[in-house]
């Protein structure tokens, strides 16, 4: 089984728990630099391209890009912990 090859104790592994809101708020913060690349984006580069559509949106295509790819991974990242949290709560279950 897993924890009989795991040279981390049940102690370090409820500590790295501890230490996953930690993880999960600079995750949230990196998100919130890519949101607010967004917008410096949208306020800066779109009001110089107004005179046409097509250049407005050209303007916006890679920072809409930007911010699409930045919530995928931002849910991705979520996802997985997410999942490893609930294996190691059942593998702690099946220890016990």
């Amino acid at each position: 089984m897993a924890d009989e090859q795991s040279p981390l104790s049940q102690a370090d592994i409820e500590e790295r728990i501890e230490r996953v809101g930690r993880y999960s708020r600079l995750v949230k913060a990196g998100f919130a630099v890519i949101v607010g690349a967004f917008l410096l984006a949208a306020v800066t580069v779109l009001p110089a391209n107004l005179d046409s559509v097509a250049a407005a949106v050209n303007a916006m295509l890679l920072p809409l890009i930007f911010v699409g790819m930045g919530l995928l991974l931002f849910g991705i990242g979520m996802h997985l912990h997410l999942l490893h949290l609930n294996l190691v709560h059942q593998l702690r279950k099946q220890g016990e």
